[in-house]
């Protein structure tokens, strides 16, 4: 994994699939959200939490500020 602090993740990270990141990496291959498990738009969004649909990453944005 990257050092520091970013939460980026590396591609190989993501693909050795041995690691935190497997079922992120087989959310993006299939083009899934990682949350609601419906396909994803053309506005994913991918972070080191997950492979999300836009509407799931605003949804879950919104209940992280409050």
């Amino acid at each position: 994994m990257k050092n520091g602090t970013s939460r980026a993740v590396l591609v190989r990270d993501l693909f050795r699939a041995d690691g935190p990141f497997r079922n992120v990496a087989e959310d993006f291959l299939v083009q899934r959200c990682g949350f609601c498990h419906h396909p994803v738009d053309a506005d994913a969004r991918f972070t080191a939490d997950g492979f999300w649909c836009s509407e799931c990453a605003t949804a879950i944005a919104a209940g992280a500020a409050s």
